[in-house]
């Protein structure tokens, strides 16, 4: 077990009075620098840490901020983290992380558990108790927050989701624009026999990706084909699935609207013998590190999450050194196509009905 002195000890370690000590180790000139080495050479000798807490209790400006994420084992959170704390490190911000662990516990639609509300709040009264300056609230899937306004004395910035009250500010991904250029990408290489494997209905990125998907075919006036729409639910076996009816539709191109369908749609050529890139094309959404394991690595669309936790530490630094009625309710974030070599140019009949 590490021993970690306290003030009081190194006073008496160093036969100096407590005054002393707290001066030197708080940066105070009123010692001779005999003393000061003295005591600085015994704090790190006795694995000394600075109280934090008690500084903050003492302190009207903290500079600490917090980080309240629903759940950390949830894809894009260690990435958006990242972002605040680049940026967090470089302003001289302290960081208090709060992981509710909510996916973990309740799991996909934990935001529709009864005590949802009651949880929140406890962590942000926590937070609030520990004095820091501002909070990032990081949801683990989108959902609109109704109450959290309401819980608030420090500046809030949500990120990856949305809170009611627009006077709080949301850093999102624009994921209408995202599937534009995921759909674009496959138009642009003469694929006209476009395949869709979307999320689940009530989704906020699935109604918004396949806004994207429409506004590229109507760009390229290709006509919309709702056979050849398939309604998945996020998994690697609703992509197999998608894949199986579209290859015996003609489909050409297919637009998965996250990595892990699109696996599916591998999985499905591969049992078929289909060639990724060559027979069939196909384009992801979110990036996740799967993509480059695939033959051929896949095409894909990268969500912008450290960009997010910047602005998002941005915005509220701001908020909090200078305060202003004006504000910005919502900011997307566009986000960036990964051109791999999972889509190719079609070929006349390149694939019989499977």
């Amino acid at each position: 077990m590490i021993f970690i002195a306290t003030i009081k000890e190194i006073a008496k370690a160093c036969n100096v009075s407590i005054s002393t000590v707290s001066n030197i180790l708080n940066g105070k000139n009123k010692a001779s620098d005999e003393v000061k080495k003295l005591v600085l050479e015994t704090a790190k000798e006795m694995n000394y840490v600075p109280n934090y807490m008690a500084k903050n209790l003492k302190q009207k400006n903290t500079r600490t901020i917090g980080i309240i994420a629903e759940d950390l084992t949830i894809f894009h959170t260690p990435s958006i983290i990242d972002g605040i704390s680049e940026f967090m490190e470089e302003r001289g911000y302290t960081l208090l992380m709060g992981n509710m662990r909510l996916y973990q516990k309740y799991g996909n639609l934990f935001y529709k558990e009864e005590n949802y509300d009651s949880l929140v709040e406890d962590e942000v009264q926590q937070m609030l108790a520990k004095r820091v300056e501002g909070i990032i609230y990081i949801e683990g899937h989108y959902h609109v927050m109704d109450n959290i306004s309401e819980l608030f004395s420090v500046p809030l910035v949500a990120v990856y989701g949305r809170v009611k009250n627009p006077e709080i500010t949301s850093i999102i991904y624009d994921d209408e624009q995202g599937g534009y250029e995921a759909t674009k990408e496959l138009l642009a290489n003469g694929h006209r026999k476009l395949g869709l494997i979307k999320g689940t209905e009530a989704s906020y990125h699935t109604l918004e990706r396949r806004k994207g998907f429409l506004r590229a075919l109507y760009e390229y006036q290709i006509p919309f084909n709702p056979s050849w729409e398939i309604c998945g639910d996020w998994n690697r076996t609703d992509g197999y699935e998608g894949a199986k009816r579209l290859v015996k539709e003609g489909v050409t191109g297919i637009f998965a609207m996250n990595d892990l369908m699109a696996a599916g749609v591998y999985d499905y050529a591969v049992k078929h013998n289909l060639t990724i890139g060559k027979d069939l094309s196909v384009i992801g959404f979110d990036n996740r590190e799967i993509c480059a394991a695939f033959t051929p690595a896949l095409s894909t669309m990268a969500l912008p999450l450290k960009k997010m936790g910047t602005i998002a530490a941005d915005y509220l630094i701001q908020k909090i050194e200078h305060p202003d009625p004006s504000h910005q309710d919502e900011y997307k974030i566009p986000c960036e196509i990964l051109k791999r070599k999972s889509v190719c140019k079609p070929f006349f009949n390149q694939h019989p009905g499977m």
